[in-house]
């Protein structure tokens, strides 16, 4: 090889190392002007944990910072040393900021729901935690009115299609057109994936190009992606998928309960979660309006093992049938990602419906038997 090939080589390994690298500007306020200091701007996802840059902090303003990175990625803004410090907003499961090609500015002035400007990224992210925002809201100020002044349980659980139609209209609006950078995967991951069907969650991931998922910190997607598959399987009008569990030397299936002749209301459950545990009075109920007339009501403890679930059966009254010591079957055999759950049998054993909240279980259930 001549000298002249060596430095034609040479040069065209400098352009490969250059192509690629994108600016970045980051401006704004946290929103508290008593924070004087210096903070940190962590990578939290394509490089994990790498420092990128450090920013001053005058009275809540962050004093302008730029440079260059491989990659759009999601960061967190640190005041103090790591790795005490704090983290003031850049979690990235709640509120993200997206570094990297332009300016982005963040806006903290509203301690709850801070926003970014500047980059389409940012703007698209702000546009999706707008309309979710608005949306929560909405239904929880229409749940205080329905309480009028009565006790009142918030949870997102019983949230209906009325309340999160928009959510995904507006998700599926951005991710459709953000495939080839990372706001449309940590939609998909992290952002959106409570307001998408398994189906349309499985098309839009279809559509995301296949180098983002490269990226070492963009977790495991190909295991969300079975979730997804799993969840269309038992979808309304299949057969249900059996589960065993040994509690006491003893053997216990869904078999034992579904596809037996009665409908069978399935409570997926843990003693730990609040939301699961916030829907039991519910349960009870219908298991004391509906058990004689052809319903069955069945606890089906997740990811924990019996001796904890009998403790918090009997602290709470449980008197319906239950199925302990499934661990992670759920997720195996429906693709539940979170509980509580609820998936109806119809008595031959074929789902009639899954993924119900709150209210509508109650309707579902009153259509079934006020019509019998």
């Amino acid at each position: 090889m001549n000298k002249q090939t060596i430095i034609t080589a040479l040069l065209a390994l400098i352009a490969m190392a250059g192509h690629g690298q994108i600016h970045y500007r980051l401006e704004g306020t946290i929103g508290d002007s008593t924070i004087t200091g210096k903070a940190v701007v962590q990578d939290m996802y394509v490089h994990s944990g790498e420092i990128i840059d450090t920013v001053n902090i005058i009275k809540g303003i962050i004093e302008p910072v730029e440079g260059e990175l491989s990659d759009t990625t999601i960061c967190a803004l640190i005041i103090g040393d790591m790795p005490e410090g704090k983290v003031i907003y850049l979690d990235r499961y709640l509120y993200p900021v997206f570094l990297g090609g332009g300016t982005t500015v963040f806006d903290g002035r509203t301690m709850r729901h801070p926003f970014l400007k500047g980059t389409t990224i940012c703007e698209d992210y702000t546009l999706f935690h707008k309309t979710e925002s608005e949306a929560l809201n909405k239904w929880m100020m229409e749940r205080i009115r329905k309480a009028n002044g009565g006790p009142m349980q918030i949870t997102t659980a019983d949230m209906g299609r009325e309340q999160t139609e928009q959510i995904e209209k507006t998700a599926i609006d951005i991710i459709s057109r953000h495939t080839s950078d990372i706001l449309g995967i940590y939609l998909l991951r992290e952002g959106a994936i409570n307001y998408l069907s398994p189906s349309t969650w499985l098309e839009l991931f279809s559509k995301v190009e296949p180098w983002l998922m490269t990226k070492p910190t963009v977790y495991n997607m190909s295991s969300f992606k079975s979730m997804m598959e799993k969840t269309v399987k038992t979808s309304e009008g299949t057969m249900f998928v059996d589960m065993e569990s040994e509690v006491d030397g003893h053997n216990c299936r869904l078999s034992d309960y579904v596809g037996k002749g009665r409908y069978v209301l399935a409570d997926f459950w843990q003693s730990t979660c609040a939301p699961c545990l916030t829907q039991i009075p519910m349960m009870k109920s219908i298991y004391q309006r509906y058990n004689e007339r052809g319903l069955t009501v069945l606890g089906i403890a997740v990811s924990e093992d019996a001796e904890k679930s009998r403790r918090a059966i009997k602290k709470h009254g449980i008197t319906y049938p239950q199925l302990l010591n499934t661990q992670d079957q759920s997720s195996d055999a429906y693709g539940i990602q979170a509980i509580p759950y609820s998936i109806l049998f119809a008595p031959d054993g074929t789902i009639l419906a899954r993924g119900l909240r709150g209210e509508e279980i109650e309707k579902k259930l009153e259509e079934i038997f006020n019509n019998k």
